[in-house]
């Protein structure tokens, strides 16, 4: 990248970086003098949504400080969006990104290898090929990992093999697609959604209504029973609205069964031999096709690396998301404990906040106040959608928050909007990252 580029006007960053994250974070803020630290090696540690998104923004920001990427995986294929894979609008193909453009237009090094340990002494990232890439600044964002045994007789190996979560995108959501396609008539498809904090809240609602648009077409008479952990979930009125018009949701003849936790919900056993869930009140639900979304926690190399200190999630220090176990190490996306939602949107701005927060550093200043932003679409339907616009103001030592839900509506024109705007940020935010 020439030195013309090192430097971007208020214009140019506004276009890339978004006027509200770039005006709460400070990133005006550059001085027009050379880094003292122009060399300085920035590892990013995760190739998600949080990780290329932390490289796109920092080089950016900077033209000649150093970036490496480390991503086991030659592609990344986004979440967001993949629901619609189960219903034939959407493509896994058109989901998935490699990494050229992260070489080749922003100068970032990609190496394709497994991030095993840090070592913190020396700053330095072990990799799964024995080498050790020294960093002044590390950037771990791994995304979660399950917590598969939360139904007792689940594993990663069922997972992997005939029980797919598919909450990661990719080979997983093929097979459960197959399984559906494959679903004999009047057959009976069966999800467990978790509790707690999870990737994407309103997605296994989502992915419940994808999945009776596309049966509604090739298998009418199948059934589909949501087995919850929770009594509440995101979108609620929205989906049950949707669902009883479409489906008769809460009739004898309804399509599409919602059961909460109060009223016995919670899946806590798999029989997988004879392809039946247990509830917590004892009730064996036999399926033709078994869709558990586990629990989530910290990714296994966070955890391992001790990042979580022997927690469920990562804290980290509120205002920069450094880690609270060693300050030249950041902290982002779905494994950190931060009291916003889980998205890929989220992950995205907190990335911001991390850039401005370690150029912040390097120049030896204090970094500007965070204000994240937080726009999540979801569709029930092609014709249907709606979104909720939170707010996360850095004020004192926390978060400020402030949401607003689209209202539900009978108006035809409201939801298509709606539903066109889902999509259209969808191919939107694709772009944003990995263009």
């Amino acid at each position: 990248m020439s030195s013309s580029q090192s430097m971007l006007s208020r214009r140019d960053l506004i276009k890339r970086f978004g006027a509200a994250a770039v005006a709460g974070t400070g990133l005006f803020g550059f001085s027009n003098q050379a880094w003292s630290s122009k060399s300085a090696h920035i590892v990013i540690v995760g190739g998600g949504i949080g990780g290329a998104a932390t490289a796109k923004y920092l080089r950016l920001a900077h033209g000649k400080v150093r970036i490496t990427l480390v991503e086991p995986n030659p592609e990344y294929t986004f979440c967001p969006g993949s629901n619609e894979v189960f219903n034939g609008h959407e493509t896994l193909e058109n989901l998935t990104f490699n990494y050229d453009t992260m070489r080749q237009r922003y100068g970032v090094n990609v190496i394709q290898d497994k991030a095993v340990a840090i070592d913190y002494a020396k700053r330095q990232l072990r990799l799964g090929s024995g080498e050790n890439v020294s960093y002044d600044k590390l950037v771990v964002s791994t995304g979660p990992d399950f917590i598969y045994d939360a139904v007792e007789g689940y594993s990663a190996a069922h997972a992997a093999g005939d029980l797919p979560h598919a909450w990661k995108a990719g080979a997983q959501t093929a097979k459960l697609k197959a399984q559906l396609d494959a679903m004999p008539q009047g057959g009976v498809f069966v999800m467990s959604s978790p509790d707690g904090a999870y990737r994407c809240p309103p997605a296994p609602y989502e992915r419940v209504s994808m999945i009776a648009d596309q049966l509604s077409r090739t298998n009418p008479t199948a059934k589909l029973i949501i087995l919850d952990s929770k009594n509440r979930y995101t979108f609620q009125e929205h989906y049950e609205h949707y669902w009883t018009e479409r489906y008769g949701f809460g009739t004898e003849n309804e399509v599409i069964s919602w059961v909460a936790e109060k009223d016995g919900g919670r899946a806590v056993k798999l029989d997988a031999r004879n392809k039946t869930l247990i509830t917590a009140s004892g009730e064996k639900i036999k399926a033709d096709v078994i869709n558990i979304i586990p629990p989530h926690k910290a990714s296994k190399f966070a955890i391992d690396a001790g990042l979580a200190q022997g927690q469920r999630w990562v804290d980290f220090e509120a205002k920069t998301f450094k880690s609270l176990v060693d300050p030249n190490v950041y902290v982002i996306g779905d494994m950190v404990n931060a009291p916003m939602s889980k998205t890929g949107m989220i992950a995205s701005n907190q990335a911001k906040v991390v850039v401005e927060s370690i150029v912040a550093d390097l120049e030896g200043r204090e970094p500007g106040t965070p204000f994240i932003a937080n726009n999540c679409v979801a569709i029930i339907s092609d014709d249907y959608g709606m979104t909720i616009a939170d707010t996360h103001r850095f004020a004192g030592d926390r978060y400020l928050v402030q949401q607003r839900i689209s209202e539900v509506t009978d108006n035809p024109y409201v939801r298509h909007i709606r539903a066109d705007l889902a999509k259209n940020w969808q191919r939107t935010f694709r772009k944003e990252i990995f263009h």
